[in-house]
């Protein structure tokens, strides 16, 4: 586990600047404080910092093959790199190091790029051929593992982290205002572009190659998606309406892994008992590549069903005391799972460890989150978890988490909710008409939030007006809250000129959610839910938090549940099983294995009590930093209008403590 940072000279010229690496590889010195390594030719110069996870005192990088013509650096972990190692080294390919990286190599020699099919694991690469002057940068199959790019005059740049890329002024600092309403929106960015100008990133799945002076994205077949799409997707709708083909992903097999011992293809078997049987085999086989460590680790464990599962197979699989750590808050509050985390720690003998945190401990922790993420992630309970990051590295190098349960087996209720919007938009479309005057009333909708007597209505009329829009229009909004946190009416009471010319003239995140949508359609609304909450939410939110919070503190986290086995699995679960019930093949499959009291608890979000410290212990400091005369944040909005939407709030005459966060977040980014 380590940063990976380069640049690359596409014009030939010589212009690749070790020097200006090395600056790079500083600036992310927290994800690899172990070490670093760098590589130079005039055209291409590679850097790297190491967190020594795997052969500690060996793997040394950049990695070589045996005649050196290939050059590696490289973040992450391949889990199944002893079984890969054995095959190759069968084939007669010669090991240096005892580490998993140097297998990346030699599959690249023998397959080229589709060298990804075989491995199982988290990744951000980047090799250079020189015998074809060709570099390949690549990320994993689910983006565990973040990539950032930025090209300019002739020169392409790269890097875990965008820091690296300011620390030598590529790019410069500057906000791209046209992708500022998807942040806004989403609180967080979907697909690759970001909120820094000329800044994007590398795609789950996909590869950049560059040769000959042109550039490549190339999209690779990897074991966790039938499809080969980057979260398991399905045919394009403009393809579907047409021509009809079925060409859902679901039922489509890659031929790279069912030739590959490396991945064995689980079968999709047709009773519900066989399938739990199924998903209990391959989870515990997930959690045991996973526990492949030279160094101690732990398990974040939190009071769901999903870090349960992980302690239960972690502590079959170890036979010991398993180290658990868990973040609460000051108090009573429905947020704290400090006493069910502490009952299942107990249950398993775990040695259990505890971070509780109050107001001003998140609230001194923010800048440093927003420092950290690169890209501000409207995400409250991260920064606990980035608190309990902190606490974790003062024991351990490396920790697993339950992250994934509910991705994969239907656990939110966007599962249910996408699935009836769709089949619901098609008995209502004589009343699409109607869409508009319910659009007429969320300038309401704040302000209905504070009136019980009129309960759930601020819920259920945003609801409404989505199923009677296009299902483009309606899922985006669905899977942003819009009528519910952001909406129409608020863009434009506060946006300013600027931004909603920006906003008018570059669609983006319209434009980026359709494309979305058409990777991630299949002929069954389950399936698009699977998949869509997949390729947004968990790529720009859940994944890139875990990353950067964790590697804060130069602690990796690992992520079972998104074996790329166990991936493709889920997504070949028949529906009618899969969707039984709140993650019911999950439930059902640790049934021996976990007390009833950790299995029938019912879904919770994991999260902070910030809606009561925005109305109470917070409140003051939050009004001082955006009802400041030099808030950066101003620039962008009409001032009247943003000041009225800020007061309203903290007046407590409207409820916008997620857009109150956005906008906190986007200043204190905004300034550093």
């Amino acid at each position: 586990m380590c940063g990976i940072v380069g640049m690359v000279d596409m014009r030939g010229h010589g212009r690749a600047d070790e020097a200006r690496v090395r600056q790079m590889a500083a600036a992310i010195r927290h994800r690899g404080p172990d070490g670093d390594g760098f590589f130079s030719t005039p055209d291409v110069a590679l850097g790297m910092r190491r967190l020594s996870i795997i052969d500690v005192m060996g793997s040394d990088q950049p990695l070589y093959n045996e005649d050196r013509t290939l050059a590696l650096v490289f973040n992450g972990e391949i889990y199944n790199y002893r079984e890969l190692r054995e095959g190759l080294a069968a084939r007669g390919h010669r090991f240096h190091t005892a580490g998993d990286g140097e297998t990346i190599l030699h599959l690249y020699e023998e397959c080229g790029l589709d060298l990804f099919a075989q491995l199982r694991g988290m990744y951000a690469i980047a090799l250079w051929d020189s015998t074809r002057a060709r570099l390949v940068v690549a990320v994993d199959h689910i983006g565990m593992k973040p990539l950032y790019l930025h090209e300019r005059d002739g020169m392409t740049y790269f890097a875990s982290e965008v820091k690296a890329l300011a620390a030598v002024g590529a790019p410069e600092r500057a906000l791209n205002l046209e992708t500022l309403d998807t942040y806004l929106s989403f609180g967080y960015m979907i697909g690759e572009e970001t909120l820094f100008a000329g800044v994007r990133r590398l795609m789950p799945g996909h590869a950049l190659v560059i040769e000959g002076g042109a550039a490549k994205t190339v999209k690779y077949g990897n074991p966790g998606t039938p499809t080969g799409d980057p979260v398991g997707t399905g045919h394009a709708l403009s393809a579907m309406s047409a021509n009809g083909v079925d060409a859902v992903g679901r039922t489509r097999r890659a031929s790279s892994l069912q030739e590959s011992s490396s991945h064995p293809a689980p079968r999709t078997p047709h009773s519900p008992e066989a399938i739990i049987a199924d998903a209990r085999s391959l989870l515990q086989a997930s959690v045991r590549l996973h526990l492949r460590s030279d160094v101690p680790l732990g398990l974040f464990l939190s009071g769901g069903v999903d870090s349960a599962a992980m302690l239960a197979l972690m502590t079959r699989e170890v036979g010991g005391r398993v180290l658990t750590y868990t973040v609460g808050y000051v108090g009573e509050t429905p947020d704290n799972e400090l006493e069910q985390a502490k009952r299942t720690a107990a249950h398993f003998g775990s040695q259990h460890v505890e971070r509780i945190i109050t107001p001003d401990d998140w609230w001194d922790a923010l800048p440093r989150y927003v420092d950290h993420l690169d890209e501000p992630v409207a995400n409250s309970s991260a920064v606990a978890q980035m608190l309990l990051a902190e606490e974790t590295a003062k024991h351990v190098k490396v920790v697993l988490t339950g992250l994934g349960g509910d991705e994969l087996f239907g656990g939110y209720a966007s599962h249910r909710m996408i699935p009836w919007l769709v089949r619901t938009h098609e008995r209502l479309r004589a009343f699409e008409w109607f869409a508009a005057p319910l659009g007429a009333l969320e300038a309401l909708y704040p302000r209905m939030k504070n009136y019980r007597v009129i309960g759930a209505l601020p819920t259920y009329l945003p609801r409404l007006r989505q199923v009677l829009l296009p299902v483009a229009d309606g899922l985006r909004r669905m899977l942003s809250y819009d009528g519910m946190v952001m909406s129409d009416a608020l863009r434009g009471a506060f946006y300013g000129a600027d931004l909603r010319a920006a906003w008018g003239r570059a669609q983006h995140k319209e434009r980026t959610f359709a494309g979305i949508l058409a990777r991630s359609w299949h002929d069954d609304p389950a399936d698009t839910a699977h998949a869509l909450i997949q390729n947004t939410w968990l790529h720009g939110n859940a994944l890139l938090y875990c990353d950067k919070v964790t590697m804060a503190h130069s602690l990796e986290a690992r992520v079972p549940f998104f074996d790329p086995v166990m991936l493709r699995f889920a997504a070949e679960t028949p529906v009618d099983v899969r969707m039984r019930g709140n993650k019911y093949i999950l439930r059902e499959a640790m049934r021996p294995y976990l007390p009833d009291f950790a299995l029938e608890r019912p879904k919770q979000p994991f999260s902070t009590p910030i809606r009561g410290w925005f109305d109470t212990t917070l409140r003051s400091r939050i009004a001082e930093v955006l009802l400041d005369g030099g808030a950066r944040v101003r620039a962008y909005f009409d001032r009247a209008g943003y000041e009225r939407l800020v007061r309203a709030h903290m007046d407590g005459r409207a409820k916008h403590e997620e857009v109150i966060l956005r906008l906190l977040l986007l200043e204190l980014w905004l300034k550093q």
